[in-house]
């Protein structure tokens, strides 16, 4: 009994704030349960591939520019499943663009992404058999000048930073075909023309494991773009082919594919340009060191990618059948224009062709968006039991449904309080799209104070632009109601980009409001029980403006099963924090931020959810200890399950948690390799069946009705065993 009192004594003092990302719970969505439901959202994503688990697969590494976040998926079973674990794996500093490219031809990509006034390079150091790690590169600039890590690029005289434009995507890849990297990017001044930069580590050295860079022309291909649908080409200029007098006129983003698409042994260039909607191709007629350009067409040729604005296009095999094909997704920072659909923003085109001479048919405008949840962007989750069947059901506020309205998402649980599951019943709950509204973030809560959960929602007028606080009364008090009320609206004046949370923050039976502010501050505005409010602290818990948390936003719940709420704070940058017990915080409360598990270093961490955080909570698995849910810049959810605290045992090879777990509770496995387990009592006794672990992957075990006591877990993995002991409660 001693030696149980002293485990169990630091588990629960750790387990206050510890979360994991869950992914158990299914939505169904048209009939179909879809494969990675919490995946978060897809805006502007590029897309790359790389083996993460080292199991001999290509999988997903994909970076969302709108929220400067890495997503990672592993390939199995001819699908791609969400594996969140391996994000936290890849720098934190990515922005702009990230091309995951091998330049020293040692069989693992490195990383190339804009750097301030440049470009960064991560090289791939990873070890056999351990987790992925990088090392940026610093570049020798020549006599008399330092180091730095920004990527050079030799002129006449010496070295200089490569610089492409602030909104680009390069081109790196193998362009004179003798093995090592080079880059094509549009210039930086009067981006309209290419320069190519030829990598000599092949010429210099014999072998291609370095970026020894010189700038072979600054008119690469020959070609300038003139304006969307207008190239000149060779000795035109724009004023020849109907373009404007005097220079180019677009100085926006640029980005270039280098695909060989007619088999000819050189590099074709798929453009793309920031005001534009089209891609566009440009075959090569000339050599692989001297391109000539001199004609363009939409792309591809069959049924060529449209979007508003800013199409790049990708090229990897997407659908493994060792053929390379083609994606085209926006490019955008944030959305430009009412028409950007960002829930269909990623479009796949198959490869029926061969590698040397790529025939692209095109398959679907969602690529893994049609296996998530993504009601576009900023997403902003409710949960109320709005059938009142005892379990929590689902609403997501969405920023537009269409061109200039937004909506509320519906996803009825179908489940139960223990064992959720989502079904979507409808993209426009209550009728909200006929308002003109946009802009919309749900929150259920007893506005008349007569025992009932009523619909406030925040949302943006369309034709003035004017954001408010209304609200819908439910005709019931059993369970949320709503047909043929009237909306009404608080008396308050708020911003755009505003979050607003109603809560009565000093228990005097009034509701109160917090405001996220752009800025950053949270400002607390006491209600005066009038649907009025009068500002009480414009930095309430010491949250005054700053750059590092914009449009914060904030919900409160006990989190930790204490009894006292915390409050849950997630801001622009994607990161969520909690304040314990906030309302006795002191005048100096400090928040918890490193929340979610990894696996890898056994610590928990800080992690980008993808931008702008909204966080809600609810009881979802009927334990004292509610989940948070997380709204996002990219339009998805996340879900965040507390682990009560993941005490981990184990080696380097094979980790089990939490030890000691309570009776049916679950066991947590990872493993290094491949390995079976089998579980047995301390006198020998086998129970259950054996389980395969698959390398770097969490796997839990289920031990329902397994009594308390000291159990033994087996690994066997080739002719290695490892055993170790955990304790159930």
């Amino acid at each position: 009994m001693r030696i149980l009192i002293l485990l169990f004594f630091p588990f629960s003092l750790f387990a206050q704030f510890t979360y994991r990302v869950d992914q158990t719970i299914n939505v169904e969505v048209d009939g179909r349960t879809i494969l990675n439901p919490w995946a978060g959202g897809l805006n502007s994503a590029q897309i790359n591939t790389m083996d993460l688990n080292a199991d001999g697969k290509a999988d997903l590494v994909i970076f969302d520019k709108s929220s400067s976040k890495i997503i990672t998926y592993l390939a199995g079973d001819n699908v791609y499943h969400y594996a969140p674990e391996y994000e936290i794996l890849f720098p934190t500093d990515l922005s702009t663009f990230v091309v995951l490219a091998d330049y020293n031809c040692d069989g693992k990509k490195d990383i190339f992404t804009f750097g301030q006034i440049g470009i960064w390079v991560y090289q791939n150091v990873t070890k056999a058999g351990q987790s992925i790690l990088w090392k940026k590169l610093s570049f020798y600039t020549g006599p008399g000048f330092k180091s730095e890590v920004l990527l050079t690029t030799g002129l006449s005289g010496g070295k200089i930073n490569l610089l492409p434009g602030t909104n680009d995507i390069p081109s790196f890849t193998d362009i004179d075909g003798d093995g090592d990297l080079d880059i094509v990017n549009m210039k930086f001044v009067s981006p309209s023309q290419a320069e190519f930069h030829r990598n000599y580590s092949m010429e210099k050295y014999g072998v291609c494991d370095s970026l020894d860079l010189k700038k072979e022309t600054s008119n690469y291909g020959g070609f300038t773009e003139c304006s969307c649908g207008k190239i000149a080409f060779g000795t035109q200029t724009c004023a020849d082919i109907g373009g404007r007098v005097e220079q180019p006129q677009h100085t926006g983003g640029k980005s270039l594919l280098s695909i060989d698409m007619d088999g000819d042994g050189d590099k074709d260039i798929v453009y793309s340009e920031e005001t534009c909607s089209s891609l566009y191709y440009m075959e090569n007629k000339g050599t692989p060191l001297n391109a000539v350009m001199n004609s363009y067409k939409l792309f591809p040729f069959s049924n060529p990618a449209f979007t508003p604005l800013y199409p790049a296009a990708y090229f990897e095999d997407l659908d493994f059948d060792g053929k390379a094909d083609l994606l085209s997704s926006l490019n955008l920072f944030a959305r430009s224009d009412p028409g950007n659909n960002f829930q269909q923003s990623l479009l796949l085109y198959k490869n029926i062709g061969t590698n040397q001479s790529p025939n692209f048919s095109f398959v679907k405008r969602n690529f893994l968006q049609g296996d998530m949840i993504d009601v576009g962007d900023f997403s902003s989750p409710a949960f109320a039991d709005i059938d009142n069947d005892g379990d929590q059901d689902l609403f997501i506020g969405k920023y537009l449904a269409g061109n200039t309205t937004g909506s509320i998402s519906f996803y009825e649980n179908t489940g139960t309080s223990l064992l959720p599951s989502f079904k979507l019943t409808t993209e426009d709950f209550g009728g909200i799209s006929l308002l003109s509204f946009y802009n919309i973030k749900p929150q259920f809560i007893d506005v008349d104070k007569n025992g009932g959960l009523d619909l406030v929602f925040t949302a943006t007028k369309a034709l003035t632009g004017v954001t408010s606080i209304y609200y819908v009364l439910s005709s019931s008090t059993t369970a949320p109601l709503f047909g043929g009320q009237s909306i009404q609206a608080f008396q308050f004046t708020m911003d755009v980009n505003d979050n607003i949370t109603l809560i009565d923050i000093d228990k005097d039976g009034r509701i109160d409001l917090l405001r996220g502010t752009s800025t950053g501050s949270l400002e607390y505005w006491r209600g005066n029980g009038t649907n009025t409010f009068s500002i009480s602290n414009s930095s309430y818990l010491g949250l005054g403006e700053s750059l590092d948390r914009q449009s914060i936003a904030v919900t409160a719940a006990d989190v930790d099963g204490d009894g006292q709420d915390d409050l849950i704070v997630g801001n622009q940058a994607g990161q969520v924090s909690i304040f314990s017990e906030f309302r006795t915080g002191g005048s100096n409360p400090q928040p918890v931020t490193e929340l979610v598990y990894d696996p890898f270093s056994k610590l928990y961490k800080s992690k980008n959810f993808g931008g702008r955080i909204r966080p809600i909570t609810a009881n979802l698995f009927g334990t004292n200890k509610q989940e948070i849910i997380l709204g996002n810049t990219q339009g998805g959810l996340h879900l965040l399950k507390n682990d009560n605290g993941q005490i981990v045992s184990g080696s380097p090879d094979i980790k089990i948690f939490p030890n000691p777990l309570r009776v049916n509770e679950s066991l947590s496995i990872w493993a290094a390799r491949t390995a079976t387990m089998e579980v047995y009592t301390i006198l020998g006794q086998k129970i259950g069946t054996s389980l395969v672990i698959p390398a770097n992957q969490i796997i839990t075990y289920p031990f329902q009705g397994v009594a308390a006591g000291i159990y033994i877990a087996r690994f066997t993995s080739g002719a290695k065993t490892i055993s170790l002991r955990f304790i159930i409660l």
